[in-house]
Parts: structure tokens; sequence; C-alpha cells
């Protein structure tokens, strides 16, 4: 016998093996037991969510001479076996992608005319009917409005908004749902061990959050990791066949970016695009990382909701709970937001690359969310009780902050403000001669002409100092004094001893005291 794939293996056959439509179900069964069937139908919603299943399943319902009490057909009867033959004619299923046109819809409508020969209604299914064009609604119109009393239409359709208003207006509209991720694990579950398969439920979860809502793209995912698995379908298994990194991987990468380790960030992300990892994918794998640690934050039982081993959920909340929400979800926004920039980039990898760089520095970004994370890293620094003198000469709390990483804040904000030219002055000393010296923040030259570019800047510095880091009072310039010249140290020793009026320096060099 040929092989079939666990999507048509597995198709539901009745209203009772459905999942996560219970609100359709229990509508057109109470329809089916009152014998309020309606003439047309309109099923929308994602892929893989059950329509046609449902269509299927109902176009059987409504035919049987013996429903079962969920509105199910029997399965038994001489409908029901005649209506699962290919050769049937009762139930018509067509495909408006491929057959569009206002002539095969005309075709479908000579057809209607005629009774059902086996059960009591004609039921044409007609899927992705958004696909038929202007004529061919047209000529379904008035024949959906009046049908012949026993014909049945059900319109399925993923894209309702191109379906036209006077379409909708004539049909019973259900739509249908994502499938909660926990009744595909399960699903899943029962499928496997009807196929003698063993499984770790880790894995059995990732891949129904994997499909999406998807119940379709579930089993085919699963397929594909049973065909990868010699024995256990594992979570790492799973990883493989979806070309994920490696959990752990990722989380260690995540947490060089809360630490603002961007060295470390970076090489790990070079060796990951190296060794074939997509940085879409990468760039997807942290977000969910950032995602499941704004769950580990805030969440009371964070493990209910995620599908992470358990080492690895107490892994993920010890570093969650190392920082506050306003951290993680700048994270989470600036690796969200690269899709598009990758999708239409020659180098993704390179706005990959720029993404983590800007993720490490809560410096490199001027929009709201950068500087809430500055904020709540002072407000954290000045509740920790660093103490330094104010201006005022009474003590108060400051944050240790690096020099350099401040005078790269304030040329940032110059550029920002329009002063390139105070930006190049900075740019053109030694970025390692700035220093925090109690609440100043101190330039020490190594020449007058150095002196002189910072004391051209000290306004615009000061302005922004004042601004970005309030504990900052002022700015100074300071000109690193020279070594003595050695006779010049002689000479005022010898001042020093005999004094200075008996002292005389001569050209040669020679003393006479």
């Amino acid at each position: 016998m040929a092989y079939i794939s666990l999507y048509r293996k597995y198709r539901p056959d009745s209203f009772s093996s459905m999942i996560g439509q219970e609100h359709i179900i229990r509508t057109l069964a109470n329809q089916i037991r009152k014998g309020a069937v309606s003439h047309a139908y309109l099923f929308t919603g994602s892929r893989g969510t059950g329509k046609t299943t449902t269509a299927k399943i109902f176009a059987r319902a409504i035919n049987c001479e013996r429903p079962l009490a969920d509105g199910s057909p029997c399965g038994e009867c001489d409908t029901c076996k005649a209506l699962l033959q290919p050769s049937n004619m009762d139930v018509v299923e067509m495909d408006a992608a491929s057959n569009n046109g206002v002539d095969e819809i005309r075709y479908l409508l000579e057809k209607v005319k005629f009774a059902p020969s086996q059960g009591r209604y004609k039921v044409y299914i007609v899927d992705e009917v958004h696909m038929l064009s202007i004529a061919a609604f047209n000529a379904l119109l008035k024949t959906l409005e009046e049908p012949p009393e026993q014909t049945v239409f059900i319109l399925a359709t993923t894209e309702v908004q191109k379906v036209p208003a006077t379409i909708l207006s004539r049909c019973q509209r259900f739509d249908f749902r994502l499938v909660p991720t926990d009744k595909i694990a399960k699903l899943l579950g029962a499928i496997f061990d009807k196929e003698g398969r063993a499984y770790q439920i880790e894995a059995l979860r990732l891949i129904a959050e994997a499909g999406g809502g998807c119940v379709r793209d579930s089993l085919s995912l699963a397929e594909m990791c049973m065909s990868y698995s010699d024995d256990v379908v594992s979570y790492d298994d799973v990883l493989e066949v979806l070309g994920a990194s490696s959990p752990g991987v990722v989380l260690a990468l995540a947490e060089d970016i809360l630490a603002g380790r961007a060295d470390d960030a970076l090489t790990a992300v070079k060796k990951l695009i190296r060794d074939g990892k997509s940085a879409s994918v990468l760039a997807s794998d942290l977000c969910g990382v950032f995602s499941n640690m704004i769950y580990c934050l805030n969440c009371r039982n964070p493990g209910d909701m995620l599908t992470l081993p358990e080492d690895l959920l107490d892994r993920t909340t010890q570093v969650a709970r190392s920082y506050d929400n306003a951290k993680l979800t700048r994270c989470l926004e600036i690796f969200s937001s690269v899709d598009q920039g990758m999708k239409y980039s020659v180098n993704p990898s390179l706005v990959f690359e720029t993404a983590v760089a800007k993720a490490c520095d809560d410096f490199a970004s001027l929009d709201l969310s950068g500087v809430v994370v500055r904020l709540k890293k002072l407000e954290k620094s000045l509740m920790g009780g660093v103490k330094i003198v104010a201006a005022g000469g009474s003590e108060t709390a400051r944050p240790d902050v690096d020099a350099k990483s401040m005078i790269g804040a304030v040329q940032t904000e110059l550029l920002r403000r329009g002063r390139p030219v105070e930006y190049e002055y900075i740019n053109h000393v030694k970025a390692d001669n700035f220093a925090v010296d109690g609440n100043a923040l101190v330039f020490n030259a190594d020449s007058e002409g150095d002196a002189g570019l910072m004391r051209a800047c000290t306004a615009d510095i000061e302005a922004v100092m004042r601004e970005t880091y309030p504990f900052i009072a002022r700015f100074e310039v300071r000109v690193k004094e020279k070594a003595e010249d050695p006779m010049e140290s002689k000479i005022k020793r010898a001042e020093q001893v005999f004094g200075s009026e008996k002292v005389t320096v001569t050209k040669g060099g020679n003393e006479n005291g």
C-alpha cells in the first residue's frame, strides 16, 4: 500500500475528532439536530485550521440517515458509505484557485438544478473562493441567494477580505481560529502513540509551537521529525529539523548582549554564521529567548506557557531576573525589527551584526526605549549608594559610569544637535584622556593645542552632561604637567639651600653661589 502522509491519514472524520473549533462545531451540530440547515456557509480562517475538513464532515452529516448525538455522520448507513466513495455526485468539491473563471461557475450552476441522487442535500464545497473572478462571483450571486431547496453551498477561504460584500451577506460566516499549542501537542502525542514512536514531551510542544496554530503544518513537521529521528523524537532533533540553533547557545548569546559584552556576542554570532546558521533564523531565535525572559520575569508560573526543558527554563529565569522589563523589551524590539532590513539587504548578516552591537550598547540608541534603559540603569546605580561630593559640598549618590562611554554618548548627542565641529574636536583627541573626578568630567590634555580644542567645546559638553548625566556638575580642561628638566631641578634645590638671591645661572650652565 502507498505511503500516506500524517495529515491525510489522521484527517478527522467526525466532529468529535476536530480540535480547537468548538464554537463552530457546536453551532453546526445544533443546526443538524434542529433541522435548521442554511443554504450557504462561509468558512474563513488561517490555513490548516480545519475549514475543508469541517465542510466535508458537515456535508456528510446533513445527509446521514442516523446522525450521532454530537451531530457527526454515523459512517455506517448506506448514505454515509456512498458519500465516502470518489464516484459520489452529491458532494462536489471545486478548487477556485484553478477554476476561477465564469465558465466554470456557469457549468457548476447547470448541475445545481439536478436533485441529489443518494442523500437529502446536494453540497457544493468551493475552496479558496476568494480566487474567483468578478464575473464568476456575479454569476454565482443569484443562485447563492436563492438556490434550489435541496442545495447547500459551503465556501472556504483564507482571505475573506477579498470576497465581495454581496457574497458575504448571503452566507452564514464562521471564523476558524488558530489551534492552541497545548491541543496540537496532545494530538501529536496521540498520533505518535498510534505510530509506535517514542518522544519527549518538550519535543511535541516545540513542534506544535513551530506550527503556529496550524494543525496541518504541525503534522507535516512531525512527519519530518519522525523521519529524522531513529528512535526517540527528541527536543534537539526537532531543533535540527527546524534549522534553529541550540537553545543553550542562543541563551548564552542573549546573556552577552544583555551584559553589554559586545566582543563575546559578535564573536559568537560570527561563529554561528560561519557554521551555516541563517541570520534571520538567529534573529528569530533571539526574539524567542527575550520573549521567554519577559514571561519568566513577569509570570508566576512561566513553565505553563513556555516550551522549554526544565533546566533551560531555570537558567532563563535566572538571567531574566538580573534585568528589568525596559532592558528586555528594548532587545526584543531591536531584533524583531531587523527582519525587514535583512529581507531587502544584499548582506543580511551585516544587518544582524549591527543589531547585536546596538543591543549591546545602551548608549547606541537615542530612541525612547534606549533612554528608558539608561534611566533605569541610573536609578539602579543611585539606589546602590555610590558616593560623591556634589557642587554644594553635600554627598549624593552617583552611578559608577565609565568616562570613555560618557564622552561617546556626548558625541552622539552633539551630532544629533547639529554640532559636527564639536564632534570632530572630541574625535581629534584621545578618549583615554577623559576621566571622572568627583562631580566633574575632566580632560587631561597632552598639549595646549588639545586643551584649546576642548575649551571651545566646554559649553556644549556641559549642556549635554546636565541632561544626560545630572550628577556631573562641570567640565574641566587640564594640561598634563611635563617632566621636570634635571638642570632646573638642581637650580631649584640650590635656591632652597643658599637662597635665590645668591644663585646665578649662566648660559654655559655654571652655577655660582
